[in-house]
């Protein structure tokens, strides 16, 4: 950082030095009456200085769509009444996984990326599937991706596991031989995703969760952490839908949505779509509680004037 020293004795930085005020956290102290309610899209820290409680939002990436199966919600964790204290707080918030895009059909999607707020971590959704191999471990997360799809095989095949309460498991397919192509949807975090449906027809993303920490400043309505739906990779299927909270669809690159749910699964075809970043929210009441909030490893707060130290 370069610094320059002013008669006034202030200390000033350069332009680039600084620190985009955005993305330090959205703050909104008018949609719920009496409280404060913080939203970080990217990573940051939270210093109260005092002791108070907060409700948080704790919401990891999606998972990435398979070749067929829907990638899985972020794991999503919340709770009430979480005392803080005059510390500083690392917030880190987890990319989404990116969708199967390569000409080996027996991988899944990536894994989404975990998200935490000091030590409480979520788990980033699993990656959609592809039945040319049992690929349920692997896609093991937050909330578990779908399984594939494939007519030569006659092996019934699992969807991923969630964990207990962050998010549920993906849907499973079924493994009938020369049944079809269809696949099953990726789980979320308020229901499991749907199994395939038939020979043609491939299941939709589990449901997201309603977001509880209403009035987010974020845009962050609604439902939070819909699975990806099942896609297919060969012939002519109907696709699944995405599940409530912004799953992406069962089309090619159908990506989650971070307008309309963060931490949501990508939708499973023969391009998986990626899954969407997680999401951090704090809420607290206003009065008499204060603290600074920042962005980045340098913990620099935002109550920083222009053209002072960052």
């Amino acid at each position: 950082m370069t610094i320059e020293y002013k008669d006034s004795k202030r200390i000033v930085t350069l332009e680039a030095d600084r620190l985009d005020v955005s993305s330090r956290g959205t703050v909104d102290t008018s949609s719920s009456v009496g409280n404060t309610i913080i939203t970080f899209t990217g990573d940051g820290t939270f210093t109260p200085t005092s002791e108070f409680d907060i409700q948080y939002l704790v919401l990891a990436g999606g998972g990435g769509g398979g070749v067929g199966g829907g990638g899985g919600a972020g794991g999503l964790l919340t709770a009430t009444g979480y005392g803080v204290t005059a510390q500083r707080y690392n917030i880190k918030i987890g990319a989404g996984g990116i969708g199967h895009a390569s000409a080996d059909r027996s991988v899944t999607g990536h894994h989404g990326n975990n998200s935490s707020f000091g030590s409480i971590v979520s788990t980033g959704g699993g990656g959609g599937q592809y039945t040319d191999r049992d690929l349920s471990m692997s896609a093991q997360g937050g909330s578990g991706g779908g399984s594939g799809g494939n007519s030569a095989s006659g092996v019934a095949r699992v969807g991923g596991t969630g964990i207990a309460g962050q998010g549920y498991a993906g849907g499973s397919w079924g493994g009938y031989a020369g049944g079809g192509y269809a696949s099953a949807g990726g789980g979320g975090s308020g229901a499991v995703g749907q199994d395939r449906q038939g020979a043609s027809a491939c299941g939709n993303g589990g449901a997201g969760t309603a977001n509880p920490i209403s009035g987010s400043s974020a845009g962050v309505s609604g439902y939070l952490a819909g699975g990806g739906g099942g896609g297919n990779h060969y012939g002519s299927v109907t696709v699944g839908s995405g599940g409530s909270g912004g799953g992406g669809n069962g089309v090619s690159a159908g990506t989650g949505d971070n307008a309309t749910g963060y931490g949501s699964g990508g939708g499973g075809s023969n391009v998986g779509g990626n899954g969407s970043a997680g999401i951090v929210i704090i809420k607290f009441v206003t009065s008499g509680n204060t603290y600074e909030t920042s962005t980045g490893s340098g913990g620099r707060p935002t109550d920083v004037q222009d053209n002072s130290l960052c």
